[in-house]
């Protein structure tokens, strides 16, 4: 089967797309299209958003990365970068419209059997959704209907939830973080770590959800659905960044954006074999 993966160049999609390919690249054929950024853009962004983005995305795509994926550096590595993924035989490729003739093109051109969404930055139109055979499915970082939009992991910890996670759910139309919900699985957020921490912890479980699913669908056609459709007031439970004012009160609640050992810890691993 082919699969056709959309997400983002941060560190979270980077991270899932690794807990992936280490899991079942040897049954099916991948190819990877990237996005640059999620949810609106804002020149007006907060600093410490601003902060959080840097270590998300530019620490590691415009140092690390690039270091990583010079031919001279013959480190093991447990974790490989965007780059690193074409020593494994997949096609990456930046994408700034996807829903173009040339986005589409590109799509029909693979032919995938199924696309799978992991924080992908661009809305799919129907041209695209219609492509696979079996269809869309996205992994959202947050609990749906509850936590639609970004950083759901931080609107959790914002309302003091027990809990956060991910869902699973089709793609079926140009709605965002809307379809039919395949599985929401949860953990405890622990509140002495950071959000980044917390974010990049739930893709551990939401993977396996992801690969379950690509089993089912390559058995059965379709995976089993909790609701025939997320259900509620969605444009209400719809969340964009978080404002200034969130932020401070955030961090006076003794909060954490990231914490710089999150990013040592995340480097490691791409620097050091088991």
């Amino acid at each position: 089967m082919k699969i056709l993966v959309l997400a983002n160049r941060d560190i979270a999609s980077n991270v899932a797309l690794n807990e992936l390919f280490q899991s079942c690249l040897d049954k099916y054929q991948f190819q990877v299209l990237l996005s640059s950024s999620v949810g609106k853009k804002s020149q007006n962004k907060p600093q410490s958003l601003k902060d959080l983005a840097f270590f998300e995305q530019d620490l590691f795509n415009q140092i690390l990365f690039p270091a990583l994926e010079n031919p001279k550096n013959t480190a093991p590595k447990k974790l490989r970068s965007f780059g690193g993924f074409r020593e494994l035989g997949i096609k990456v490729t930046d994408v700034h419209s996807i829903n173009c003739q040339a986005g589409i093109a590109t799509v029909q051109n693979f032919a995938p059997d199924l696309i799978v969404s992991i924080r992908f930055g661009l809305i799919l139109q129907s041209a695209v959704i219609a492509i696979p055979k079996f269809g869309v499915i996205n992994l959202h970082s947050g609990e749906l209907p509850t936590y639609r939009g970004v950083m759901a992991t931080f609107r959790a910890m914002q309302s003091q939830d027990t809990h956060c996670g991910t869902t699973l759910h089709y793609i079926n139309d140009s709605g965002i973080d809307s379809g039919e919900i395949i599985k929401i699985s949860k953990q405890t957020v622990d509140y002495q770590r950071s959000y980044l921490f917390n974010t990049l912890a739930v893709y551990k479980q939401g993977i396996k959800d992801v690969i379950e699913a690509i089993n089912t669908i390559e058995q059965t056609g379709k995976c089993e659905t909790l609701a025939a459709k997320l259900t509620g007031n969605l444009e209400a439970s719809y969340y964009s960044f978080p404002s200034e004012q969130e932020l401070a009160t955030f961090h006076a609640e003794g909060h954490k954006l990231y914490e710089y050992q999150d990013v040592i810890a995340i480097s490691k691993g791409f620097t050091k074999g088991d």
